[in-house]
């Protein structure tokens, strides 16, 4: 099974804002299907929650987390502060539907310098 990647720029390195919610990809998300989303986040200063992702975070490392899509609009990224005053960038971002990422898991998860590039793009 081939894994599409949504994100429309997958290297971009995308540096979020509290409470807002940043665009990660350009392309629509279908209603009523689930999908699982994977990104580096680069947190400094402080640690954060990022919005439908389980865990507080306070250094750099690879997330990862489904979700199902209630409205179709291009996938969104926010998160809160939980102490500090950190900064958030994310890059190497994959979003895909849950069933691709289920069928493909142990590569996915066992390319550790894994960049969203080498997959194919919507």
């Amino acid at each position: 099974m081939m894994v599409t990647n949504l994100i429309s720029n997958p290297s971009a390195h995308v540096t979020l804002k509290p409470g807002e919610y940043t665009p990660i990809t350009t392309i629509e998300k279908t209603p009523g299907t689930t999908y699982w989303c994977t990104v580096w986040l680069d947190v400094s200063g402080g640690s954060v929650t990022v919005d439908n992702c389980p865990g507080t975070f306070s250094k750099s490392q690879r997330i990862g987390w489904s979700f199902t899509s209630t409205i179709a609009n291009p996938m969104n990224l926010s998160y809160k502060v939980v102490s500090g005053s950190p900064t958030v960038k994310v890059w190497n971002m994959v979003m895909c539907e849950l069933g691709e990422y289920q069928a493909n898991k142990a590569l996915i998860d066992g390319l550790y310098f894994f960049d969203g590039d080498t997959m194919p793009l919507a």
